[in-house]
């Protein structure tokens, strides 16, 4: 049984939570202690205590944002769907929200830019990068043992599918003029349909639900 939750564990979320909207709405190499302290209403020795070092606080930001995604990935294998059906899920967390894909991307690739020389930092990055290679294989074997899915080569086939999720968002979220997430996404079911599917299957459209979301950054 789990622990119930103190009240120290409610200030430290609450702390975490407001660093994150301070990183969504500042940069990481803007937001001070005292910005943290002031959001959260308390006083700048209070966030200390909770957390000695600035990067403390904000390797806790990246901590919570790898919880969601893996709690986000476990709703999709755990579904009850087909493996198309799944995979489709994946995308459609990635591409079906332009407000949440932007705020994501937003923190995640600020952070990014300080993994090159944090290896703290890199750490955490890397364990985004595991979540959707992890789970993006299970559906993968998951398929091909239910007959789903042609026999593929599982590594190849999920980092061929993750090049293509992560390159087209990148290139929406920078690019706005070159398509919207509607486009990305059915050009992500396209790859899969030709990658994976049996010769004269096919799927198209959206899932046929989704399972409860977390929201990678709060207020989404």
């Amino acid at each position: 049984m789990a622990r119930p939750r103190s009240k120290e564990d409610v200030r430290r979320e609450e702390i975490v939570d407001a660093t994150l909207r301070l990183v969504l709405d500042l940069g990481y190499n803007q937001v001070t202690l005292a910005d943290i302290a002031g959001r959260v209403g308390v006083s700048k020795g209070l966030i200390s205590y909770y957390f000695p070092r600035k990067e403390d606080v904000f390797l806790a930001v990246l901590d919570l944002i790898v919880s969601r995604l893996s709690h986000d990935f476990e709703g999709f294998c755990q579904a009850e769907a087909s493996s198309p059906e799944k995979i489709m899920m994946i995308f459609n967390n990635l591409f079906g929200n332009e407000k949440r894909a932007r705020r994501y991307y937003t923190v995640v690739i600020d952070y990014m830019a300080q993994a090159i020389r944090t290896p703290q930092v890199q750490e955490y990055t890397q364990d985004i990068y595991n979540s959707y290679r992890t789970y993006m294989e299970r559906i993968v074997q998951d398929g091909i043992k239910s007959g789903e899915f042609r026999p593929v080569d599982v590594q190849r086939t999920s980092s061929m599918l993750l090049g293509l999720m992560e390159g087209l968002v990148l290139q929406w979220f920078f690019d706005r003029q070159g398509f919207d997430l509607e486009a990305a996404y059915a050009m992500c079911v396209d790859l899969m349909n030709q990658l994976l599917m049996p010769a004269g299957v096919r799927v198209d459209g959206r899932p046929s639900f989704m399972p409860a979301l977390s929201a990678p950054i709060s207020g989404d």
